[in-house]
């Protein structure tokens, strides 16, 4: 296995942890805007994974459009997060309407991490592309550990 696709691979590694299993069943007896906003996550989720194996191919093209869309997202993101849409099975925390300064910046950071990601995809340089993902990754995580249940 080359470097390029360990490094990848890593990457991999450390987006999967940032999405816990839960997930997957997640969306499970959700209604109305609770599973519109889970369904958003799902496809971002999706677009991450995309993003990953457009590294892997040197795909440039598909890492751009899926950064667009995940700027879309980050977008329109606080919209989904009505007062009150913190009942089960939604795993938003009430941190979210207790911060909601914290909760802008947190989407602010995405909104600039994909940014980042379609300029760099743009530029086609694969180092700075992977450190992109990387840090809109870790503005996934962030905003996991402190506004989620």
């Amino acid at each position: 296995m080359n470097i390029k696709k360990l490094f990848i691979y890593l990457n991999l590694l450390l987006f999967m942890n940032i999405f816990s299993l839960s997930q997957l069943y997640a969306n499970e007896g959700a209604t109305g805007i609770i599973k519109e906003r889970m369904d958003k996550f799902k496809m971002s989720k999706s677009l991450m994974k995309k993003i990953n194996k457009g590294l892997q191919n040197d795909d440039f093209k598909t890492i751009k459009k899926s950064a667009q869309t995940l700027l879309n997202w980050s977008k329109e993101m606080s919209n989904y997060f009505p007062e009150g849409s913190d009942t089960p099975p939604s795993e938003a925390s009430s941190d979210i309407w207790l911060d909601p300064e914290g909760f802008k910046i947190a989407i602010k950071n995405f909104e600039l991490a994909s940014l980042e990601l379609i300029a760099q995809s743009q530029n086609k340089d694969f180092d700075m592309t992977v450190n992109s993902f990387r840090n809109l990754a870790k503005t996934c995580k962030g905003c996991h550990q402190k506004f989620r249940n």
